[in-house]
């Protein structure tokens, strides 16, 4: 049988295991915490390097493209602005609904991403309706007045002056075009529907739609 010295070693030890155990698990969390805060005082596109994390499999499983793009009333013959397609997870489908009579721009701010989301596209066959441009949310390389729909997944918040990429995105919206903004709770850089609201009503973007998932919303604004 174990002495009492014995025993009162062990308990110190457990002690003293419990206690680190503790400190660096607070630690961890310290750390993702800041990350997150500085995620969300630094907004900033998501990294090309990393874009296989937003092909993750189980993405397809919890938010699915086809899901997501019902709610942005893609038709076909039109004219469709997609700002931040990373790799393309939802460009398939929105190439899809617009047909072969439609145009679907495809701009993102990082060559890398770009890349990316070409090699992709063309494993998958996509067909030829689809144009990605390097470019910038803030200063939108289009003509005022040519796109019938503009959409966002998870993307606004990233972008440094969220206010000037909304008066752009109503500039380049044609009469009665509207652009739908899909946030989720999870992302760091995520934008609140109150906020929204009041940037794009500053924009001149009315809202005609929101649609509440588990996960977050999408918002939808037509041009006034």
């Amino acid at each position: 049988m174990p002495s009492k010295h014995s025993r009162q070693a062990v308990s110190r030890v457990f002690r003293v295991a419990l206690i680190s155990g503790a400190v660096l698990s607070g630690y961890h969390l310290a750390r993702l915490a800041s990350a997150y805060l500085a995620e969300r005082r630094r907004p900033s596109a998501f990294p090309a390097e990393r874009a296989g994390d937003l092909l993750n499999p189980l993405r397809s499983v919890f938010m699915p493209a086809r899901r997501t793009l019902r709610h942005f009333h893609l038709a076909p013959g039109q004219t469709v602005l997609e700002l931040g397609p990373g790799p393309g997870y939802h460009t398939t489908e929105a190439s899809r609904a617009i047909g072969s009579s439609g145009c679907l721009l495809c701009i993102d701010v990082q060559r890398g991403m770009i890349e990316r989301f070409d090699a992709r596209l063309r494993e998958a066959g996509v067909g030829d309706n689809v144009r990605a441009i390097v470019g910038d949310a803030m200063h939108l390389p289009l003509r005022s007045a040519t796109v019938d729909r503009a959409f966002l997944v998870t993307v606004l918040g990233e972008i440094p002056r969220s206010e000037e990429t909304l008066t752009e995105l109503r500039r380049v919206l044609a009469d009665g075009g509207v652009v739908a903004i899909d946030e989720t709770f999870r992302d760091s850089d995520y934008v609140r529907i109150g906020k929204l609201r009041s940037m794009c009503d500053q924009a001149g973007l009315m809202q005609i739609a929101h649609h509440r998932s588990p996960l977050g919303y999408t918002a939808c604004f037509r041009r006034t």
